[in-house]
């Protein structure tokens, strides 16, 4: 029972004409009036059950009228009731929102996200890699490029290295005259890049193997790589003033000779030519210095961040003056390796050095064509290696040999 008097089970506390007791005689009356009614004759006593039927009528009536004010009077209670359980409810401290209802802990539910939305179509390549073309080009460039019958290196190579402040990036191409013919010829460039273990020096090689060596390719890799290794141990052995070109090219010849007949074959069928370079850090001034050694018409270019214009520095100069420019060579890899020369020069900050073969060399070369402005003004600073690779395709007329290049750019004081 509530404060209030009213019953949880809708009865109420006080008396009233919904009393048991009141229910009970209303009940007995109606009983006993039905009953006189039916077993006593209506003559003697026919205004006494008359009475009867007439006060048990409307003894009914009224209970069912004082029933229903009482049933609104309870329903008016329990509201009041609930409002007053609801405020103290109120009152109460509550549970915090996020403790769980029950005893089981639900999953947790994975976060809503946002349906992906299509990226827009690129209108344009972001960036433009084909080769550049002088002039009308040449035809050989736009054939389909087929495979040798053997099994050789690579068609394409590409590098790029940051070594302290010294950027380096190199590539190599099949030329359109090899790729194309039938059957096609393998790559006969090789280049390799490497570094001394303390990073101080660059150490760069590159090789053009002779077109009239039947494997010329195989060469040219023994030679570069021989090259990198044997200036790395020069290097760290006698330090980086005391370098002997006539050991190192002496030592490359042995190891293609010994190579040559270890299959079998005469070491002419190995001949090669090779450039090799040692690049210093820059000293307190921003100044590299560089030690270039070379045997044939593998070639040296430097380059000066104020001039648009590559400048020959080291390897076997073409007379381009002469009506037919001849491509023979005076010396080689096995053959002559004491006619291999060396020389040291330096480079100040931001001016590059580049090692390449006859297949950009000679473009570089050719007063009449302007290949070399293009190339000075487009490797004035290190580019990505990708446009490296595009640069070093390119298409020009009469030039179809393989083509190679390796830059090291001075970034000291930059």
């Amino acid at each position: 029972m509530s404060e209030d008097g009213i019953r949880l089970d809708g009865r109420s506390g006080r008396g009233g004409l919904l009393d048991g007791w009141v229910r009970a005689l209303f009940l007995a009356a109606v009983v006993v009036g039905a009953f006189v009614e039916v077993s006593t004759a209506h003559r003697h006593f026919g205004r006494l059950v008359d009475l009867l039927a007439l006060a048990a009528v409307g003894l009914v009536g009224a209970a069912a009228v004082l029933g229903s004010e009482a049933a609104a009077t309870l329903t008016r209670e329990d509201e009041r009731e609930q409002d007053r359980v609801r405020e103290r409810t109120d009152r109460e401290p509550q549970p915090e929102a996020t403790a769980p209802i029950c005893r089981y802990v639900a999953a947790a539910v994975a976060p809503t996200t946002r349906p992906a939305q299509p990226r827009p179509f690129l209108r344009e390549r972001p960036t433009d890699l084909s080769v550049p073309r002088f002039g009308e080009g040449a035809p050989a460039q736009g054939y389909p490029w087929l495979l040798p019958e053997r099994t050789v290196q690579n068609g394409i190579a590409a590098d790029e290295a940051q070594v302290g402040v010294l950027g380096v990036r190199a590539a190599s191409v099949v030329g359109p005259g090899h790729r194309c013919g039938r059957p096609a010829g393998p790559r006969q460039d090789s280049y390799r890049i490497g570094r001394s273990r303390d990073s101080r020096y660059v150490i760069v090689a590159v090789a053009d193997g002779l077109s009239s060596a039947a494997l010329s390719d195989t060469g040219a890799t023994m030679a570069s790589s021989q090259a990198v290794t044997l200036l790395r141990e020069h290097v760290e052995a006698v330090g980086f003033d005391r370098l002997d070109v006539a050991g190192l090219f002496g030592r490359i010849a042995e190891s293609i000779t010994a190579h040559a007949a270890g299959r079998g074959i005469d070491a002419a069928h190995l001949a090669t030519v090779l450039v090799t370079a040692v690049v210093a850090e820059p000293d307190a001034n921003g100044v590299a210095r560089a030690w270039i050694g070379s045997l044939g018409d593998s070639s040296a270019w430097t380059l000066d961040p104020r001039v648009a214009q590559w400048r020959f520095a080291a390897g076997e100069a073409k007379d381009r003056a002469a009506e037919v420019v001849s491509n023979e060579v005076a010396g080689r890899l096995p053959d002559t390796p004491q006619l291999a020369v060396a020389r040291y020069l330096s480079l100040p900050a931001g001016a590059a050095l580049a090692l390449v073969t006859d297949g950009i060399g000679d473009a570089w070369a050719d007063p009449a064509g302007s290949v070399n402005e293009y190339f000075a003004n487009a490797w004035r600073a290190p580019v990505p290696a990708t446009r490296f690779t595009a640069d070093v395709g390119f298409d020009a007329p009469q030039c179809l040999d393989d083509r190679t290049a390796v830059v090291v750019w001075n970034g000291g004081g930059a």
